[in-house]
Formats: structure tokens, sequence, C-alpha cells
């Protein structure tokens, strides 16, 4: 599920300001369910779900908004039948909703409104999801229904398998120091088609080992690891670059094992462990991301 793939992740993502969360609650005021979405561009957003509760994971439920927060959502029923739609008019079945539906539907819509707006005469309101698994409730209830075009996945790498892979190179690499901001969210705003200062801001604080590649005054890669086997994210010019990166992380740390979340094909070392992750659209898959650049992404918290 999403939510096992954001518990991954140590970022409080509520500290951002592109960040709204929503959560479901019972009559007693416990949290059974929260997710976040995090807006990067005026129409787009990236969906995480961080709370889900036994009682009500896979069920459909009823909920109410609390009138002084709509983000708020009380639980009022758990269904126990699920609603037979095909029985109402066409029209109704295509264009409303079951009340009915599973929590993470319920938070979605209401944040997707929150966070992009409530008119899409352009059809350009997308969000996007990362998760292990895909139920069809994504897909059916919460209209998660385009595919990306890269695979993903969650791969745990041997170093001494690894080495070998990597291509040499004189690239020198440096650590990142605070003076090094405004290069690296430059470079960053490269990769992704947007800028993202204050997620960068909160990453790097929380990483504890940060890699850079320079050159003639700008940056040309970069990776964030939290100093021993996670790395959260590579983002270099070029594939050489990317080795040198992942190369010189490896001997700072001296771990034996690294596990990143990657695109497959991204490197030539088949890992030990891994697990698909499946990333799904609400509207079209993003055009702005230069996939030629990522060789490691930060899933379960931003889009990349």
């Amino acid at each position: 599920m999403s939510v096992e793939l954001a518990q991954l992740n140590k970022l409080d993502t509520t500290k951002l300001p592109e960040a709204s969360v929503a959560f479901v609650k019972n009559g007693s005021g416990k949290t059974l369910a929260r997710e976040t979405i995090i807006k990067y561009t005026p129409s787009l957003a990236y969906a995480v779900v961080q709370e889900l509760d036994s009682s009500i994971l896979g069920k459909d439920i009823i909920v109410e908004k609390k009138p002084e927060d709509s983000l708020q959502l009380k639980l009022i029923t758990i269904e126990t039948v699920k609603e037979n739609r095909r029985l109402l008019p066409i029209a109704q079945q295509f264009h409303t909703v079951a009340d009915g539906r599973h929590a993470e539907c319920h938070m979605t819509d209401i944040l997707s409104t929150h966070s992009l707006g409530t008119y899409n005469l352009d059809l350009k309101k997308n969000v996007t999801i990362d998760s292990f698994e895909l139920t069809d409730s994504w897909r059916d209830d919460a209209g998660f229904i385009v595919t990306d075009r890269n695979v993903y996945l969650q791969g745990t790498y041997d170093v001494a398998k690894l080495l070998p892979t990597l291509i040499a190179s004189s690239q020198k690499i440096s650590a990142y120091t605070k003076a090094d901001f405004d290069l690296v969210a430059d470079f960053d705003s490269t990769v992704c088609g947007f800028s993202r200062d204050a997620y960068l801001t909160l990453l790097l604080a929380s990483s504890s080992t940060i890699l850079l590649a320079k050159s003639s005054g700008s940056i040309d890669g970069i990776i964030v690891g939290n100093g021993a086997d996670r790395i959260n994210l590579i983002y270099a010019e070029t594939i050489e670059i990317a080795h040198a990166l992942l190369k010189s992380y490896v001997e700072k740390t001296k771990v034996k094992q690294v596990t990143m979340f990657t695109v497959q094909g991204a490197w030539e070392c088949q890992p030990t462990k891994q697990r698909p992750v499946h990333r799904r659209h609400t509207r079209a898959v993003p055009s702005l991301i230069k996939w030629a650049k990522i060789y490691a992404l930060n899933m379960g918290v931003h889009i990349v």
C-alpha cells in the first residue's frame, strides 16, 4: 500500500507550505486515516497516504465533513455491502460517486479540490500516487487510471556486485554545504521542471550525507542519503557523474548494501531484493520531469 511506502520516509511533509493534510476520525476523535497532498504546480500534485487503520482498510465507509474544517472527515458508518451502481442511470453512474468509498478515496477527493481548486475546465488537474500495491479502489473509485511510462522499483544492491558495474570517472565529488543551496536549487529545477525550495530545505536538513558534482560554478549532480544504506535521490547530468556520486557515497559511508527507489534499467547491476512500485495518475503522465537525469528518487514524499 501507499501507506507502507510512505512510512519508509522520515520527512515531516506537514512542514511544507505546499502540503495539505486530510484526516478521517471516529466519533471519539481517534485518527483512522491520514493523507497528505503536496502541490508542486498550480495543476499538479502528489498524494501520500500516511495512516490507514486496519478497522477501515479495504472497506467502504460513509463520512461527513466537519463544518469548521473541510479536511477533517468524521466516520459515520462502515458499509458491509457495496452499493450496486449498475442499477443507476448511465449519466449518474459516470458523473457521480458513491457515498460509501474507501477512506483514501474520500481524502484524495477533498485534498485535490482543496489544493488544485474546484474548476478544471481544461481537465489539467492531475494527481500522482505511488504504491507497492494498487487496489481496484485506486483505479475505479479514486480515479488513478493513467499508467506511468516508466517501471519503478525499490531495489537493494550488494555493494560488492554494484561497484564493478560503475563507469570509471575523473569527476570530483565534494560534500554539500549550506552555501551550495542556491546552486542545488537551480539544478533541481532543471530535473523537476519546477521550483521546490521548501522541500529541498527540509530534505537537505534531514539528511546526513549529501555529495555534489560541481563544474564551472554549477551543479552537475547530487546524491542524498541517510549516511547508511538508504539513498533518497541521485540526480546527474550524465551516467558517469551518477556512477561517480554513488561510488563516493559508498566509499564515504562504507556500507555493504544500498537501497533506493529507481527506474527499472537505470543500473546495470541487478538488485538482490526488489519490490515493484506502481505509479498512477488521474489525468496524464507529467511531461515536465527530465527522467534522463534521475537515477534514484524519493518516492513516498514527492514526485521525484
